[in-house]
């Protein structure tokens, strides 16, 4: 009998309840518009025995509980952590470090390191001595197997094992996608795949001027935000480091403005990369309140309010 477990029972954590998935409007996939959450309230739960990461605190952003199964969630490493068994996980895995450090097979992974390890990738040895946070996507059913993987499943091809978004230099972004995110836009690109419409970046923009106007966008794929540093103002109000937000194909997606200027994990999945902007640029909403669109599941704990000196 084959050994396998869960890495996360994301619907567990609180990200969806089916009343809430039976009311959600629409789209591509099964997950609810999702922005946008803080991670730093979003409810998180310790993996046990019966978990592939037995120890690591789990906290679900985002799930797709009637369709795929991916999930974005945040890993919390304690000090002195160590996987007890060599696994492998069916789905492809992508993560960013967000603080901390994380040795997987030799292989050390520090705050700004990403990896993309395909479906069925073995994991050997994985611990952390200094502890560690990670944002963490999973691309579908996400259980772990105790035993070899087979044969010809895994993908090396797709394997991107180790960049260090430190020594990556900033590149200028001029595409609709990006002129729409804020001004003098540069990006660290960390993965592309043109033939599944997919990537995943560091976007960097500077601060604005109180009198910006900005174009809002729409989008034909899945986009993903993780606010690393600064602030942005958007209709749904202002997103803080540790900010979350999941657009649906066809969302509108702001218009966005800062004063701070701002950095943040991008990600876009499936469908064409196209963005349209709204026809006019209207004023930044400055001072909107907290109104996001999510599920009435996640409002139960996303409206509450945090301690800004954390991060996520």
């Amino acid at each position: 009998m084959i050994d396998r477990r869960y890495v996360l029972l994301a619907s567990g954590a609180g990200v969806l309840a089916p009343s809430a998935r039976a009311a959600d409007p629409v789209l591509g996939l099964g997950r609810p518009h999702t922005n946008f959450v803080q991670s730093q309230v979003a409810p998180g739960r310790v993996l046990g025995d019966n978990n592939s990461q037995p120890g690591v605190e789990g906290v679900a952003l985002s799930y797709d509980a009637r369709g795929t199964r991916s999930v974005t969630v945040i890993f919390k490493y304690p000090k002195n952590w160590k996987m007890p068994r060599r696994h492998y996980v069916n789905s492809d895995q992508e993560f960013y470090v967000l603080d901390g450090s994380l040795e997987l097979d030799g292989t050390v992974y520090k705050a700004g390191d990403y990896a993309y390890l395909p479906a069925r990738y073995m994991h050997n040895v994985m611990k952390s001595d200094t502890g560690a946070v990670l944002l963490n996507f999973y691309e579908g059913e996400h259980l772990a197997f105790y035993e070899e993987a087979p044969a010809g499943m895994y993908k090396p091809e797709r394997l991107i094992k180790h960049v260090s978004s430190e020594q990556l230099k900033w590149q200028p972004s001029a595409t609709n996608r990006t002129l729409s995110l804020g001004k003098e836009g540069v990006m660290r690109m960390l993965r592309t795949d043109p033939a599944a419409h997919e990537a995943t970046w560091i976007q960097k923009v500077a601060a604005d001027t109180p009198s910006t106007k900005r174009q809002g966008a729409f989008h034909e794929c899945v986009e993903e935000m993780f606010v690393l540093d600064g602030e942005v103002a958007t209709p749904q109000g202002l997103m803080r480091p540790g900010a979350y937000a999941w657009f649906a194909p066809g969302q509108q997606r702001g218009p966005f403005g800062s004063k701070t200027g701002w950095t943040a994990l991008m990600r876009v999945k499936g469908g064409s990369p196209n963005t349209a902007l709204t026809v006019f640029a209207t004023p930044i909403p400055w001072d909107a309140p907290f109104k996001p669109d999510i599920a009435d599941a996640q409002k139960a704990w996303a409206m509450k309010d945090w301690d800004r000196t954390k991060k996520f």
